[in-house]
């Protein structure tokens, strides 16, 4: 019998999860509770979770980080369904924190609608407690600039932080509204013509007096509305939009949602009469038309979904505003502001179209064509906000990193004019047509995909569906080592 050892190669192959570093651009709603989700779901797998958010707390943004006490939610507090797995969080706290009842004017017939600074408030304390351990990083930061490069994404922030990611979230929100074009553009730079979202910051240099034209009639303008009121303001407030539509008020009491859309043609027409006839059959039975608008936002991204591209279109075209109004509804308290106002010949309200403004001494003359067939009146104010929106058909063109990574192909205008393309899984278009797997966006960015995606609950919803594409996409991204090594064997005999 003979032993001998022979040399034989082997290897063994090891598989391990690569190093994953995701960036979130934005750390308003939606990118914190982005982060939320990672920070809970991710089981180790996520090595940093980076969000650049130039405010000093997470998840309030622009819409709940403000200090005015007059502004509210416009739907109640057990409906801002923001924390998974925890629908009534908010509510809960609002409770437990006393918030509640330092503000017994948030309760109301249908619930309480809670100033819009208790809510961001609620998610900055969510969410402290994850950038004070490092489970979450906060650059405290504008991005200003953003490529690829050697398969890694390179972010860097307006006070000159570097960051290097694998994986980048954009979740910057809404798009500042556009000025009309029809406002000279000196108005615009003495603050004489300012947009909704700078009222606060410039409160100061507003007399109360001052008679007040504001462009758009949506929630934004009766933000501004309440915000004069309770600053005491005399002026007369003038309120131009296009249709003369105001949000709707919310129905008293609570009721389920009413309908399936499911059924219904392909078509804007064909769901504009599924809508009516619903609309008609709920009303005879004594409940609120509010019940049927409430089943077709849940149903919203499904309906949207279905439609051919050129009855998205027609959609937006005739029945977008119609759909605004229903949808997005005042809270009691807007309403009844209102009404006093309204009461007082406070406050007015116009349908036509802004003609031309123009300077005269220390009067701005505002022209406006009425009418069908039109005719032109005249409107003499101090000042002019716009409260038309965010112009989301425009939106790459407002920060210089989303304008760079358009011009590099690797976003695109969306065709409907609502945001950014991605598929159904959130993941950026390309200009070549697919899908990037490392560039995902979410929140109000992703309307063109998703229709109805602007809610709390909808934006709670669809971080978890960005957070299941970030885990599918960690997974795959594993590294392979071989081990190679000498073997004994063999015994001849």
């Amino acid at each position: 019998m003979l032993r001998i050892t022979m040399s034989i190669p082997q290897t063994a192959r090891v598989s391990q999860p690569s190093p994953s570093r995701i960036a979130i651009v934005g750390g308003g709603f939606t990118g914190a509770i982005i982060a939320y989700h990672l920070v809970n779901r991710s089981h180790h797998s996520v090595d940093e979770i980076t969000v650049f958010e130039p405010r000093t707390d997470l998840g309030a943004g622009l819409a709940y980080s403000t200090n005015d006490p007059a502004l509210r939610l416009n739907v109640a507090a057990y409906r801002m369904r923001a924390v998974p797995g925890d629908p009534g969080a908010f509510a809960q706290w609002l409770q437990a924190t006393g918030r509640l009842s330092l503000d017994t004017q948030s309760i109301s017939r249908g619930g309480t609608f809670a100033r819009r600074r208790d809510f961001g408030a609620f998610m900055a304390e969510r969410l402290s407690p994850l950038t004070e351990s490092g489970q979450i990083r906060h650059v405290v930061e504008k991005v200003t600039s953003m490529d690829r490069a050697s398969g890694e994404w390179r972010l860097v922030g307006s006070g000159g932080s570097v960051v290097t990611a694998d994986l980048v979230v954009i979740a910057t929100g809404h798009a500042p509204p556009r000025v009309p074009d029809q406002v000279p553009a000196h108005l615009v730079r003495a603050g004489r013509c300012l947009p909704a979202t700078r009222l606060d910051a410039a409160s100061d240099t507003i007399r109360t007096d001052e008679r007040i034209l504001v462009v758009g009639a949506g929630l934004t303008a009766l933000d501004v509305v309440a915000s004069l009121q309770a600053r005491q303001h005399k002026g007369t407030i003038s309120i131009l939009s296009r249709t003369g539509l105001l949000p709707r008020p919310h129905a008293d009491g609570d009721f389920s949602p009413f309908g399936r859309f499911d059924d219904s043609p392909a078509t804007a027409r064909g769901l504009l009469r599924k809508v009516r006839s619903l609309i008609a059959e709920v009303t005879e039975d004594g409940l609120p038309w509010q019940s049927v608008m409430d089943a077709l936002r849940h149903q919203g991204q499904a309906i949207w979904a279905g439609l051919p591209r050129q009855e998205k279109r027609r959609v937006l075209r005739h029945l977008r505003r119609w759909y605004e109004v229903h949808r997005f509804r005042m809270p009691p308290q807007i309403e009844a502001l209102l009404a006093t106002a309204a009461e007082a010949s406070a406050i007015n309200f116009l349908s036509g179209r802004l003609k031309r403004v123009v300077e005269q001494g220390q009067n701005l003359a505002v022209e406006i064509s009425t009418g069908n067939p039109a005719r032109t009146c005249r409107l003499d104010v101090d000042r002019i906000i716009t409260a038309t929106g965010p112009d989301q058909a425009n939106l790459l063109d407002y920060q210089p990193f989303l304008k760079s990574l358009r011009d590099a192909g690797t976003l695109t205008p969306d065709g409907l004019g609502l945001g950014i393309p991605c598929d159904d899984q959130c993941r950026a278009i390309a200009s070549n047509g697919h899908p990037q797997a490392s560039l995902l966006i979410a929140g109000p960015l992703t309307r063109g995909t998703f229709g109805e995606i602007t809610g709390v609950p909808e934006i709670a919803a669809q971080a978890g569906l960005i957070v299941d594409t970030i885990l599918r996409w960690t997974a795959s991204q594993t590294r392979t080592i071989e081990i190679r090594g000498r073997a004994a064997a063999g015994i001849i005999g």
